[in-house]
């Protein structure tokens, strides 16, 4: 299994260059979490929100569309005109900017921009690859729309286990806004008829993986209450919590060679701040031993990473 999922993953080391990772030693008292830092890199003392948006839109089609799609596409890169390659690229990256319209227009919800980021640290930072594109879901009248923001699969050696990583985006201008609605949404993914709803997701949508029969065959085992390898599975929540800080703003008049190190000695701060008020969040719901990836994204201004991705996208803000 472990192999089938490596195969699935993509190289994210471009990423350095715009994500930055706070490497720290702040743990949270909830045993199952572990807490995760990035931010922004800077130029000229200055973060590169701008950039970032640029960025994480070049990976619109992959977090949008079945894999299946993709590898179609991909296929016959060697066989055909390279004009014709890019006129066919084109198209599916048109429809992922569609798709991502018209599930804000579906949903009500702006919080796209925060799914796409924790998609790409999901892959990237855990090697845990999409197993299913709910974005195409999202946009199915007929499909509820309630869930999880992604879902993605790993194998650990390790343990001998089945890792399901469930997402969660929350995007707030306080960071304690952010945390109370990512603990009550976590709190209402893992509820047992919740869960089984996603399972069923992922058992009607196997097809769309890019897994090859015999592989989606031993996946489906896990998601089958009546194999020994149900037993096996872990199921992980993955969370993303955006929030406005005024770090940024306090960098901004140091030298440009200091200015990003100066940055994570208050990044490291914040978090040493924020993360007994996530445990308290999480125990006050009952997730204290709940197996969670915290991935925290301090930002200069929340709406402005919004209004950026969405006029990059091409939605109205």
């Amino acid at each position: 299994m472990k192999s089938a999922f490596a195969a699935l993953s993509k190289d994210y080391s471009n990423l350095t260059a715009r994500i930055r990772n706070l490497s720290h030693s702040v743990v949270c008292t909830c045993s199952g979490v572990t807490l995760r830092l990035h931010f922004p890199a800077f130029r000229q003392s200055k973060p590169t929100l701008t950039e970032l948006v640029d960025a994480i839109a070049i990976y619109l089609v992959h977090f949008a569309l079945p894999r299946s799609e993709i590898e179609a596409l991909t296929a016959i890169y060697k066989t055909t005109d390279p004009i014709e390659f890019m006129k066919r690229y084109s198209l599916l990256e048109s429809r992922a900017r569609a798709l991502f319209i018209k599930a804000n227009e579906t949903t009500e919800r702006n919080g796209e921009a925060g799914e796409l980021l924790l998609y790409l640290l999901t892959e990237w930072i855990l090697g845990a690859p999409q197993l299913i594109a709910k974005m195409s879901l999202k946009t199915n009248p007929s499909m509820p729309v309630h869930g999880a923001d992604g879902v993605h699969v790993r194998y650990s050696e390790k343990e001998k286990k089945l890792l399901l990583y469930w997402g969660e985006s929350k995007l707030h201008a306080n960071v304690g806004n952010a945390i109370a609605a990512a603990a009550k949404s976590i709190t209402e993914a893992l509820q047992p008829d919740k869960l089984k709803h996603e399972i069923d997701l992922v058992q009607q949508n196997i097809s769309f993986s890019g897994l090859q029969p015999a592989e989606k065959e031993a996946l489906l085992r896990y998601l089958n209450p009546f194999e020994e390898e149900y037993n096996e599975r872990l199921d992980v929540t993955t969370c993303l919590i955006g929030f406005n800080f005024d770090g940024f703003a306090k960098v901004a008049a140091v030298d440009p060679k200091a200015a990003e190190a100066e940055f994570r000695t208050l990044a490291q701060a914040e978090l040493v701040k924020v993360a007994p008020k996530l445990a308290k969040a999480l125990t006050d719901m009952g997730l204290a031993t709940q197996p969670i990836e915290i991935f925290f994204l301090p930002l200069p201004s929340v709406s402005d990473f919004r209004d950026l991705f969405q006029a990059k996208v091409g939605w109205k803000a």
